[in-house]
């Protein structure tokens, strides 16, 4: 099965939450059970946004991560009885929903994404280049 666009949340922030759900058949009436969560975070809308004494240069942040960053989380259920199905799909949604909407809800959470993301890529690269270098 492909992934199918199951409800789409407006976050109080501002964001849009899509809730996929990417199950499919495995074998007999076996079923690898899948939620999948996305949602499009725009970098200079975010920065500008939640700027109060925000030092980093946004313009360096885009070049390095783009325009938009995509938040995406996956769960996951393997060996499902089909019977069982949407019970565990709702089951998955629930436990996602409990544990993170309020956290992607908030108003720093574009921010801190986008800087979190901005220091792992520049901490890849650094440690790339070190790699090079030690050659």
């Amino acid at each position: 099965m492909k992934e199918k666009l199951i409800k789409t949340l407006d976050l109080e922030n501002g964001l849009q939450l899509n809730v996929y759900d990417a199950s499919r058949e495995l074998v007999g009436d076996r079923w690898l059970v899948s939620l999948i969560v996305r949602m499009d975070v725009p970098v200079t809308e975010a920065l500008i946004k939640n700027s109060r004494g925000f030092m980093e240069n946004i313009d360096e942040i885009k070049d390095m991560l783009g325009e938009s960053l995509l938040y995406e989380k996956k769960r996951e259920k393997i060996f499902v009885d089909k019977t069982e199905k949407e019970t565990v799909f709702k089951e998955l949604c629930d436990m996602f929903f409990n544990s993170s909407l309020n956290y992607l809800s908030k108003n720093a959470f574009p921010k801190q994404y986008i800087l979190k993301t901005y220091k792992e890529e520049v901490k890849k690269k650094s440690l790339l280049n070190a790699s090079k270098n030690v050659g």
